[in-house]
């Protein structure tokens, strides 16, 4: 079964613990952090959460906390911009416009900060110690480390050569491995070819929202919500 992140907006810099609505939200994802939600932050926005007592999943036995990204949307932006030079090196001409995309719905948020809500995310929400690895993903970001690049695009399903200039990203999921799901209003055009081959890919369905599961070589029109 799919498991989900959510880029959402928030009103202020208390982060909650899960998100269940479409009130707020920017972008989503299924089954990873995409890199451009990750291009946001820095490594001290990583805070950890507790799950509150009116959460579906409560356990008053057991205390559950998990990690996420929260920062100012204003401050996310400018550390977005001053990453394209390094994101240039591992994103593919091709799929690079779709940053525009994302700064355009973050900055068409009314919110003053925004979230990246993990806790759906078996890999953060089960593990001791996952603040450790959200905050090792994003500050990967900065430096030139091939291990770290290689174990974070594996993350989100592209594979790593030798070195940075050696990154491949599937046609199929490359969009989302970059910016997720955007609303329809900000997605960036993939030009006639791999437009075609997104909508022919069948949609799938999960219980709660309308998701569309990509990991497993599926995928749904991008942009579609």
């Amino acid at each position: 079964m799919s498991s989900y992140s959510y880029l959402i907006g928030r009103p202020d810099k208390r982060p909650v613990f899960s998100h269940n609505s479409t009130a707020n939200e920017i972008a989503h994802s299924c089954d990873w952090i995409p890199i451009g939600w990750l291009a946001l932050f820095e490594p001290r926005d990583v805070q950890l959460v507790e799950e509150p007592p009116d959460s579906e999943t409560y356990d008053p036995e057991a205390r559950t906390l998990c990690p996420t990204l929260i920062r100012k949307r204003d401050s996310a932006l400018d550390v977005l911009r001053k990453r394209r030079e390094k994101l240039a090196k591992i994103i593919p001409k091709h799929l690079e416009p779709q940053l525009h995309g994302l700064e355009a719905a973050i900055a068409a948020s009314t919110m003053p900060y925004i979230q990246v809500v993990v806790s759906d995310l078996d890999m953060f929400v089960t593990r001791p110690g996952s603040e450790n690895t959200l905050r090792d993903l994003v500050a990967t970001m900065d430096g030139d480390n091939v291990k770290q690049w290689r174990a974070m695009l594996a993350h989100v399903d592209t594979d790593m050569g030798k070195n940075l200039s050696k990154v491949e990203f599937s046609d199929m999921t490359g969009v989302a491995a970059v910016v997720g799901y955007l609303p329809e209003s900000f997605v960036v055009s993939l030009g006639a070819k791999q437009a075609e081959l997104v909508k022919s890919m069948p949609i799938v369905k999960a219980n709660k929202r309308p998701w569309w599961k990509f990991w497993s070589f599926k995928t749904a029109p991008v942009g579609s919500h």
